[in-house]
């Protein structure tokens, strides 16, 4: 069979975050530390780029720009890929970190999507410096940027946080699906394997953190795509809409409307 095109794909090459985002659907709010090997993705990558063509990939997290292998990694996935629309999904605090990275995203084809988290002045003048900096590459590499403003359009995907976690219990797996947070389409490469969305790919690890509640343990027993399914299988997956484990996720997704400054949640880390 050639190889299934699919609308896009994504994957954490960090489950780190230098914020602490209000629900947060990947739970990088949870203060997870480890990054994703350069290895282990190579090893993913194999598993999967000769059988799925996806149209968008998007590499993220947590906050990809916490890994230091950033520049290898680009250029990795675009000889995976090579005519995937790619980009760097980043909150862009770390930027002037890596002074070599445009010149990658500019051979390798890599664009960079910058989500701003913050409406107060303190952050807004952190913006400025980020925009500043995406601004100048854009105009000295010709790399593609695009920024999302995030505190304008969040959902609330579960209730409260940590260890005292709950999903909704709306029981409307439709429509969930059809006001799904996420998408619809951000498949998840994770160990691996492939998840149909963030909530459940990162849930395991949460649970792995907090045991969580019992109200858990059916959406802790979905099972991803293994890479040694069959084709039919394969099409199958990225055909399939609403199941059970999109209740989960609300219904009617609450819109949030940040008040507080993301900027005080942020962590030093230092890139060696």
């Amino acid at each position: 069979m050639a190889k299934l095109k699919v609308s896009h794909l994504e994957w954490h090459i960090t489950h780190a975050c230098n914020f602490t985002c209000e629900n947060c659907c990947h739970f990088s709010n949870h203060k997870f530390s480890s990054n994703v090997s350069y290895d282990t993705l190579e090893q993913w990558y194999s598993l999967w780029s000769h059988r799925l063509a996806p149209e968008t990939i998007d590499i993220l997290g947590g906050e990809p720009l916490l890994n230091k292998d950033i520049c290898k990694i680009v250029q990795l996935t675009r000889e995976h890929w090579p005519e995937s629309t790619i980009d760097i999904t980043t909150n862009g605090v770390l930027l002037d970190k890596y002074p070599e990275l445009p010149k990658y995203l500019q051979q390798y084809n890599v664009g960079l999507k910058i989500s701003k988290h913050g409406t107060n002045s303190e952050y807004n003048k952190l913006w400025e410096t980020i925009v500043s900096t995406a601004s100048s590459w854009k105009e000295q590499y010709g790399i593609s940027v695009n920024l999302w403003e995030a505190d304008v359009v969040w959902f609330k995907g579960y209730k409260g946080f940590g260890a005292n976690i709950e999903p909704y219990e709306d029981n409307d797996s439709q429509q969930s699906w059809d006001n799904c947070i996420t998408g619809q389409d951000c498949w998840q490469i994770y160990e691996g394997n492939i998840y149909k969305c963030a909530p459940l790919a990162y849930l395991p690890m949460l649970n792995e953190k907090y045991k969580l509640s019992s109200k858990w343990d059916h959406y802790l027993t979905y099972s991803p795509l293994e890479p040694t399914c069959t084709d039919q299988e394969l099409v199958d997956f990225f055909n399939r809409k609403a199941e059970s484990f999109c209740a989960m996720c609300p219904k009617n997704p609450q819109v949030l409307h940040r008040k507080n400054d993301p900027r005080a949640s942020i962590k030093v880390y230092e890139i060696t």
